[in-house]
């Protein structure tokens, strides 16, 4: 892999900025059942079978399988288009091998996001881990429901799941960033800040991904029209949403914006695409 952009290791300032999130935490986040909601979205669960930690970890114990979701900062849902939801990938996602998975610094609109990717040192996890362990994330989620600010409609769910030797933790905030008017909410979102901001500079390479999960339909809007150039996978094939090689199929989505549509056999194609990342469940599988 050949780096192409520059991201400055996590450092301290980043716990730094973390540790100004801690009065918020509520009081829930110390273990009292009053602030946790009765069925709170991701209650621990054990940590994945056969997924190795190391004893000679520092600090926060962590598995180290390659398939193994560290830490997971996403935004999904909300009110548009299939083709755009589609093609959303996590904003950071952490594997237990130390691989850091981002988007690009500044992603053109197309069908498909081609992600970089990084290798972290543990060092650099353990400082991200702990940025979530001083925000309290490190626990089971209490209720993140905004009930005092405005109601926003159709707004997305930003989702951060968490796994330590400990367990998996998943937190769910519906229309953070809107209305953060609890302490938890705050809390959450003052995090997702400082992560995304500890890794905005950590040098990374474009991630080769071995399979893409494309979402196809056919349609009539002869809006702009390509020729579909991968002609190992045939779209009136593709029931949906298929995992499909990812050969030829990353440079056809991402090289054509979102107006286009796909042309093959005399058809005419919507074709959406996400690149296969570790720990995801493509399709739903």
């Amino acid at each position: 892999m050949t780096p192409h952009r520059s991201r400055p290791r996590v450092h301290s300032l980043a716990v730094a900025a973390a540790s100004l999130l801690v009065p918020l935490v509520l009081a829930g986040c110390s273990g009292t059942d009053a602030d946790v909601a009765a069925d709170p979205a991701g209650s621990p669960a054990p940590t994945q079978d056969g997924a190795d930690t190391d004893p000679a970890q520092p600090g926060i114990e962590h598995p180290d399988g390659a398939d193994v979701v560290l830490l997971r900062i996403e935004t999904g849902g909300g009110y548009a288009p299939v083709e755009y939801t589609f093609t959303r990938q996590p904003s950071l996602l952490l594997t237990g091998d130390r691989r850091l998975f981002v988007p690009p610094a500044a992603p053109s609109a197309s069908r498909l996001i081609p992600m970089d990717v990084a290798q972290l040192d543990e060092e650099q996890v353990q400082e991200l881990l702990a940025l979530a362990d001083e925000a309290g994330l490190l626990a089971t989620p209490p209720d993140y429901t905004d009930t005092d600010g405005p109601q926003v409609a159709d707004a997305p769910t930003t989702t951060v799941t968490l796994t330590t030797s400990e367990g998996t933790w998943s937190h769910e905030a519906y229309a953070l960033g809107f209305a953060d008017d609890s302490d938890a909410r705050i809390v959450l979102s003052g995090f997702v800040d400082a992560a995304l901001e500890a890794v905005a500079d950590v040098e990374t390479a474009r991630f080769e991904a071995d399979e893409v999960a494309l979402f196809v339909q056919e349609t009539d809007l002869e809006r702009e029209v390509v020729d579909w150039p991968v002609d190992d996978v045939v779209l009136a094939d593709v029931n949906g949403c298929e995992v499909v090689p990812a050969a030829g199929v990353v440079e056809a989505l991402s090289s054509n914006g979102p107006i286009v549509s796909f042309a093959q056999q005399g058809a005419l194609y919507s074709v959406a695409g996400a690149e296969v990342l570790p720990g995801s469940t493509p399709c739903g599988a």
